[in-house]
């Protein structure tokens, strides 16, 4: 789970955090989870599971996404007050 929240939030951040693609990052940490799974069918001594996908990665994936999203909006800055005010010198 946790590699699958890291992989999205890696995604959501190359697109620069921007709410439109939140379900981009999302779909291709799915996705390559997907292709993982593929991947483990031809290692000898391991074998793909689709509920892997459906719970553990889809689901750390959504709860990074998810939890990154509310601090984000948590962390926005006031419109009405200046950051950096201005002192005269």
């Amino acid at each position: 789970m946790i590699g699958y929240a890291l992989l999205a939030l890696s995604y959501w951040r190359a697109f620069d955090f921007s709410e439109e693609k939140r379900w981009i990052a999302w779909l291709l940490a799915v996705v390559y989870a997907v292709t993982d799974e593929f991947h483990q069918s031809f290692v000898p001594g391991r074998h793909p599971s689709l509920w892997d996908v459906v719970i553990f990665d889809n689901l750390g994936a959504l709860i990074s996404l998810w939890l990154a999203n509310r601090y984000k909006k948590r962390k926005r800055p006031n419109p009405v007050r200046p950051i950096v005010e201005e002192t005269n010198s």
